[in-house]
């Protein structure tokens, strides 16, 4: 019998060779697998959101108030937070239970923090569909002793008018150099029909991803969801609608209004702030692509190389240019 023979040394360090390339070929090959299938789920979220906004114009014959303020002499002296557009939809999805029982009509109604019942109703609550699988921004936000969810999307209320952009919907916002607008479809205080869509339900935006962070020059990462920092529930206090805003300090959580392009992510720029920023960009971890759902509830993934006037025509629900749309 002949005696086995053992691989040399030089072998051995040939075949941990070839496994190393081979692992070093596969992994971005694994990594954009994943992604993809990240990308897909994120937009299967929007999808959801897109057909529960549509049951709820279905059923009411208008999309719902995108943040609405509340003022009542009885509970207080001064506006108070109401609720956000989520409020309406989630009936129309799996959070229905804690739709159901939300306090609708008590003192700030949209700010966990001031009351305590929706706070207890809203604790710990975050569906998967809120958030973008790809994003790593906290899921939750404190607010009193309530964890309350920051959804990766935020509702389009309509485009800013600088840079010569045609809309005079518009009031100062925010506290932030910023602009809100009503020349959407998710708007402070008024609810749209569909009959005030002009270019087409295919052509409008209604709700875009905001799930990753913007960076100051120093490169520092600042969360700038618009849901932060209170949570899904908060709309404004603001009572009156653009242009006829009524306070130029009130916030507008949840609601974007397009003044920049796609994943714009300098910071310092005007109107963005990471609480209350009007302007915060639409912006997502998906390489080179921002996932956007339109009033058909039709989703694109929107490459970021989008002309910013043409996203703000998208963002406004009647100025009759065409459509533009990714994959």
């Amino acid at each position: 019998m002949r005696p086995r023979r053992a691989a040399t040394l030089i072998e051995l360090l040939a075949a941990i060779s070839i496994i190393g390339t081979l692992a070093t070929l596969l992994l971005p090959a694994v990594q954009t697998a994943r992604e993809s299938s990240r990308g897909n789920a994120c937009r299967n979220n929007l999808h959801q959101i897109g057909i529960a906004l549509l049951n709820c114009e279905s059923l009411h014959r208008q999309f719902p108030k995108g943040a609405e303020g509340r003022f009542d002499r009885r509970l207080s002296p001064s506006n108070m937070i109401g609720l956000s557009w989520w409020a309406d939809i989630l009936s129309h999805l799996e959070g229905g239970d804690v739709a159901d029982r939300l306090d609708r009509t008590g003192a700030n109604t949209g700010w966990a923090y001031l009351n305590a019942h929706n706070g207890e109703l809203a604790d710990g609550f975050g569906p998967a569909f809120f958030f973008c699988p790809s994003s790593s921004v906290d899921h939750f936000v404190k607010s009193g002793d309530y964890r309350i969810a920051c959804p990766s999307y935020s509702g389009v209320s309509g485009a800013a008018d600088y840079d010569g952009f045609p809309e005079t919907r518009v009031s100062r916002c925010c506290r932030s150099e910023g602009e809100i607008s009503a020349g959407g479809i998710l708007v402070p205080n008024a609810v749209i029909r569909v009959r005030q869509i002009t270019d087409g339900l295919s052509n409008t935006l209604i709700v875009g991803e905001q799930s990753d962070f913007a960076y100051t020059e120093t490169g520092q990462p600042i969360r700038i969801g618009a849901a932060f920092l209170c949570g899904w529930l908060a709309g404004t206090y603001a009572l009156g609608v653009p242009p006829d805003y009524g306070s130029w300090l009130a916030p507008s959580y949840n609601l974007v209004t397009v003044r920049y392009p796609l994943n714009e992510r300098r910071y310092e720029l005007a109107g963005i702030y990471m609480d209350i920023g009007a302007n915060n960009p639409l912006l997502s971890p998906h390489p080179g692509v921002v996932n956007l759902l339109y009033c058909d509830g039709s989703v694109h993934a929107v490459e970021d190389s989008l002309d910013v006037d043409i996203l703000k025509a998208l963002a406004t629900r009647d100025d009759s240019d065409p459509v533009v749309q990714g994959n």
